[in-house]
């Protein structure tokens, strides 16, 4: 799935006071052992493992990454996306900063007592 059109539907998505209870996650960011300047974490639900759910998008800034405390992730088991930038300066005006990494793919378990999730992308040759 196209991320752009991933992030649209997940932005989408608000908060329901009568829907799952929901979950404030964040931690550190790093790519090959650096932290990661800029870029996003995709959460989506793994509906292969039985969740449903709502997803959600977190912020990565500084090498730190956080979710919104109204549109965190449901629990249980999802699937993560990062997507990672060199700066958080465009190259070329109205463009996007120079990528990291794209569409790293890894899985989270979302529970009530793990709010503290950290990635380690390790790309080679990047």
């Amino acid at each position: 799935m196209n991320v752009g059109v991933c992030c649209l539907f997940l932005l989408g998505c608000g908060t329901d006071s009568t829907g799952p209870e929901r979950f404030v996650l964040s931690g550190q960011v790093l790519h090959n052992g650096q932290p990661v300047p800029a870029g996003q974490v995709i959460l989506m639900p793994d509906t292969a493992k039985g969740n449903q759910g709502p997803g959600a998008v977190g912020t990565i800034e500084n090498g730190r990454w956080h979710t919104d405390p109204n549109k965190g992730p449901v629990s249980g088991p999802h699937i993560a996306m990062l997507n990672g930038y060199a700066s958080t300066e465009a190259t070329v005006p109205g463009g996007d900063p120079p990528m990291l990494f794209t569409e790293f793919k890894t899985e989270v378990d979302v529970t009530a007592d793990a709010s503290d999730v950290d990635f380690d992308v390790n790309v080679k040759g990047k």
